[in-house]
């Protein structure tokens, strides 16, 4: 229990990982489910990361036992990585004595932030996406400001946009001067000098220090080393490697948890008509922690901004003190009751996560999809067996991950409803639906086309066959009569060998092309 005014951060990076298995070493040239194998990640992580993989397992711990039964049981599959549970595998690094320091040089701030960080994990999907959460507690800054800078200079990844006189103009409005820190045998520093340089339109994603050692790099490792076992780029893509993609932009999802009694009572004021989080003094404070606006807000539209607010504001309990808000980019909560501190770390955790998984996983396939159309399009022989394992995929994600509901508390249930509504999950699952549909109606007249194809070889052996069978053989036929030959071994003999060019034919068409598309 902590009775100081205190924030916690959880800064979260979504990725897609595709094991490469080809020789020709690309990606693209291997089945989905060859790519998202979770044992040949586990087997590739285990080998290069800090982070060990762990077994949740509640034993005496009652924060463990509290968050899985707030779950629904079906649900408990997506979350936690059990021993039996094959299609999630968690890691983690949880030492004391960790750091993380986000340096702020904008020119008018100068400023240097040392958090605590707590741990590093990481969760790996089967349908070959996964997350890396930074979880860090801060006590020192405690100020609006300094926390809203946290938040949004603590979570870029690279720079946003460039300049043709400073590259690296970004740091003078979110783009932290530099991001160092340690966490047991982790010791990262990055000032995003690689940008500095040429950029290759293969890698425009330079990950910064403390995503690369995630994936087993060292401080002196370039990206795409020899050694190094997962990669970044199109161009250092090889057999026995594992590519890792962004799915967010710049910036990575955040969660952020204050403890204040003091803030607590600002937002909600003296007025229960109207709560200052939403007209009153506190509007631009609220409006800028939600949408991780850090020296400045991001919008100048009255009436809009108040809107924004209302959507994205979840006030069931702002009359004790406790306020959350979630967007398509952040869950954020303040209060001042301590227990809210422990759900944010467990329960509200998880569920943020599992919608982040849910995202990605839509983006994944969305992207798939758009892919073996291309390769139908080219010709490409086994386009139709990659379609329909691709299918058995996305229907496994309908039944094993994407859920209308996680659980029967009714707090619960309304914010899980607000992190679908906010992330458009539920329009983009739809969208995604349709678009398989079409691939499969797509797949379905390519191979309509290739069997009218087969029909129209065989009709002609059919009419031949058709016409032999007419007593063409037989004494006074039809072939006894072109040649003058009435003799019965010779009417045997030319029956037998026609019969067998017939037979011969017949299996040629189905064996070349199950030949043609077997390559």
């Amino acid at each position: 229990m902590s009775s100081t005014t205190h924030s916690r951060h959880i800064f979260i990076f979504p990725f897609q990982w595709d094991c490469i298995e080809s020789s020709s070493g690309r990606k693209e040239d291997s089945s989905y489910g060859r790519r998202t194998d979770l044992d040949t990640f586990d087997r590739l992580f285990s080998q290069v990361s800090p982070l060990r993989r762990r077994y949740f397992e509640i034993g005496e711990c009652t924060e463990h036992y509290n968050e899985y039964v707030y779950f629904h049981p079906f649900a408990r599959k997506a979350l936690y990585g059990t021993r039996e549970n094959k299609s999630i595998y968690f890691y983690e690094l949880e030492v004391e004595g960790g750091s993380y320091h986000i340096e702020i040089n904008t020119g008018s701030i100068s400023v240097t932030y040392e958090l605590k960080l707590e741990s590093i994990s990481l969760h790996a999907y089967e349908t070959g996406v996964g997350i890396v959460s930074f979880s860090l507690y801060n006590d020192k800054y405690i100020e609006e400001e300094d926390i809203l800078r946290i938040n949004d200079f603590g979570r870029r990844l690279y720079p946003q946009y460039m300049d043709s006189e400073n590259r690296l103009t970004a740091k003078s409005t979110f783009l932290a001067n530099s991001i160092s820190g340690n966490l047991g045998d982790m010791n990262f520093y990055d000032d995003f000098s690689q940008y500095l340089e040429e950029v290759d339109h293969r890698r425009v994603f330079l990950p910064p220090d403390h995503i690369r050692q995630v994936f087993g790099y060292k401080p002196t490792d370039r990206l795409g080393d020899d050694r190094c076992k997962f990669v970044f780029s199109d161009q250092d893509e090889r057999k026995g490697k594992i590519r890792i993609s962004p799915v967010m932009d710049d910036r990575m999802y955040f969660l952020c948890y204050i403890e204040s009694n003091d803030l607590a009572q600002q937002l909600k004021g003296s007025s229960k008509a109207v709560y200052d989080y939403e007209t009153g003094k506190k509007v631009d404070f609220w409006y800028r922690y939600l949408f991780g606006d850090g020296l400045f807000k991001g919008i100048e539209n009255g009436r809009m901004q108040v809107e924004e607010i209302k959507r994205c504001s979840y006030a069931r309990w702002i009359d004790m003190g406790t306020l959350i808000g979630i967007t398509r980019d952040s869950a954020v909560y303040v209060s001042n009751l301590f227990f809210i501190g422990v759900h944010f770390r467990t329960m509200y955790y998880q569920m943020a996560i599992l919608c982040l998984i849910q995202r990605a996983s839509i983006l994944r396939f969305s992207g798939e999809i758009s892919y073996l159309t291309s390769q139908i399009r080219r010709g490409k022989k086994r386009a139709g067996s990659h379609i329909k394992e691709l299918y058995e995929n996305y229907i496994r994600f309908l039944n094993e991950i994407y859920f209308r509901e996680v659980t029967s508390q009714i707090q619960g249930m309304e914010m899980y409803e607000m992190f679908h509504k906010n992330m458009n999950i539920e329009r983009d699952t739809k969208a995604l639906e349709t678009e398989m549909t079409e691939l499969f109606g797509y797949l379905d007249i390519d191979e309509q086309s290739k069997l009218n194809r087969i029909a129209n070889v065989y009709l002609p052996l059919g009419l031949l066959t058709g016409v032999l069978g007419i007593n063409t053989f037989m004494q006074g036929g039809l072939f006894t009569g072109l040649f003058g030959r009435e003799d019965s071994c010779s009417r045997w003999m030319a029956g037998d060998i026609v019969t067998i060019l017939v037979m011969l034919l017949c299996l040629f068409v189905p064996i070349r092309y199950y030949l043609t598309i077997k390559k």
